[in-house]
């Protein structure tokens, strides 16, 4: 799911200052009625509540959120939306929070490592890879995400994303602490691409040597090159279509049974 900074144009902004925003507090109060969250979830209640739907919903924050950084708008305009978008959120914020262990364990392989004592197989050479859903990297629940996607290629794992202007760093590049996370994530995937005991990031090291264009697909690839015990070494680099721009090497040490998150902390 890449970034898009295509909305925000004259239909959007239009549509925009022709409601008001009390209709969207009646609309938003009418949804709480008929949409009430229980105060007590279990693991498997949780682990479905991942729908496209709710995919959905942050891929549309995500785009929203390119729009108004690099789109022009005139105060009316802004005044109406930001009506708008705050009764949204004083309704939501009204209900139970979810806590990032909740998220950690919907759809994940540590949920199934808690469930099964084993850690799963790796799933097909091709396939997506299963991240952390709320992660800021590539989680899709995320609506300030990146949106970055993980593949298994063999024993490595392959990110793509493609960044707008929330994540622009000097004039038309992507941002050097962006392309820092991305790495970390993709290096992390590793452990679900081998089947092997996820780990927590030790150290990591970032060369950049040349510009990440925005708007444009990247590709991050990573790999294991030696186990030392709980510690994990690896490398990756990064590619645009105009070749390789970064490189990484990190280390990584798998994590320990009471590291693990639970429904309740």
């Amino acid at each position: 799911m890449s970034t898009d900074a295509g909305a925000g144009g004259p239909a959007d902004t239009e549509a925009a200052a022709g409601t008001s925003a009390g209709d969207g507090i009646d609309e938003v109060e009418e949804i709480d009625e008929v949409k009430e969250i229980d105060e007590v979830k279990e693991i498997d209640e949780v682990k479905e509540e991942v729908s496209p739907q709710r995919v959905a919903l942050a891929a549309a924050v995500r785009r929203l959120g390119n729009a108004i950084l690099s789109r022009e708008l005139d105060p009316d305009e802004i005044e109406v939306m930001t009506g708008e978008l705050s009764a949204i959120s004083d309704a939501l914020e009204r209900r139970r929070q979810v806590t990032k262990a909740e998220n950690l364990l919907r759809r994940n392989r540590i949920a199934d490592f808690i469930e099964t004592g084993r850690w799963p197989e790796p799933p097909p050479d091709g396939a997506p890879l299963e991240f952390d859903p709320a992660s800021i990297v590539g989680g899709e629940l995320n609506p300030f995400g990146m949106g970055t996607r993980y593949y298994r290629r063999g024993d490595e794992a392959v990110g793509f994303a493609t960044l707008g202007p929330c994540f622009e760093g000097p004039p038309e590049r992507v941002h050097g602490g962006v392309i820092c996370a991305i790495f970390d994530e993709v290096l992390g995937s590793v452990f679900r691409a081998t089947g092997t005991a996820s780990a927590f990031t030790g150290e990591l090291t970032v060369r950049f040597e040349a510009p990440a264009p925005l708007e444009t697909e990247l590709e991050f690839r990573a790999r294991r090159v030696e186990s030392k015990g709980r510690r994990q070494l690896l490398e990756g680099e990064a590619r645009s279509p105009e070749g390789r721009f970064a490189s990484a090497k990190a280390t990584f040490i798998e994590m320990k049974p009471e590291h693990f998150p639970t429904a309740d902390r």
